[in-house]
């Protein structure tokens, strides 16, 4: 039998197979971000197909961070039962789901979260910690929806990206000037994530390795700098 039937495991979540459907915005949410019957079905689907593990697509862990007016969010305990329910289909087909956790920084909407929008050279000190924080609670909201693991969106220019990026993030405090400095905001983020999950619950990150962006940006070099450090801060 080929590899690809075979189980695997991440971190200690047993997978039936090696068949993972990456995330993908379906934008199918509320317009108040709230889970639907057509995202249930989606996702039930998917399942049904033998698809072993499901990352559920960016879903918003703010309301300024939302990058489409039908775009999932996790950042209200009103939010959980939706979201549990649609966990609950994908394990009643032998699935198992990840949630993929974002922010669109500056490529969220202004008309989704009728704010300005925020990336690294506008954000306060205050900001950033209350950004780091939504990450942290919006992980704990996964955790109490049953999902069976966390993604953290730090590629395609949203705000996680923008920060590991020279060409995005221009600051000059701890949070940029250097590349241990433009890491450390994903770095606070898988902190946090980590001490309000379960042990054995696995994390990964979604990271591009170049951000093909007029100046430089993420460069391959730069990208296996930054999975070194992911490594070593504990990622799965």
């Amino acid at each position: 039998m080929s590899i690809l039937f075979t189980p695997m495991k991440l971190g200690d979540v047993l997978i039936k197979n090696r068949f993972i459907h990456s995330a993908c915005e379906d934008n199918m949410a509320a317009e108040n971000g709230q889970v639907t019957d057509d995202i249930i079905n989606r996702l039930q689907q998917l399942s049904r197909g033998e698809v072993g593990l499901i990352i559920w697509c960016h879903i918003s862990v703010h309301p300024s961070g939302r990058t489409k007016r039908h775009q999932a969010g996790i950042y209200d305990d009103d939010m959980i039962p939706g979201m549990k329910e649609a966990v609950r289909c994908v394990h009643k087909e032998g699935g198992k789901i990840a949630c993929q956790l974002g922010h669109g920084g500056i490529q969220s909407s202004e008309e989704a979260t009728g704010q300005v929008l925020m990336g690294p050279a506008s954000m306060t000190g205050t900001q950033i910690k209350e950004i780091i924080n939504a990450f942290r609670d919006s992980a704990k909201r996964a955790v109490k929806s049953e999902a069976d693991a966390i993604q953290l969106h730090a590629a395609h220019g949203y705000l996680l990206n923008e920060f590991l990026s020279p060409y995005f993030n221009k600051r000059e405090d701890e949070w940029g000037g250097s590349d241990k400095n433009r890491f450390r905001f994903v770095k606070e983020v898988l902190s946090r994530t980590r001490k309000v999950i379960p042990t054995e619950m696995p994390v990964i990150v979604k990271l591009n390795v170049n951000d093909y962006t007029p100046r430089t940006g993420v460069t391959p070099d730069l990208a296996r700098q930054y999975a070194q450090w992911l490594v070593e801060d504990g990622i799965d």
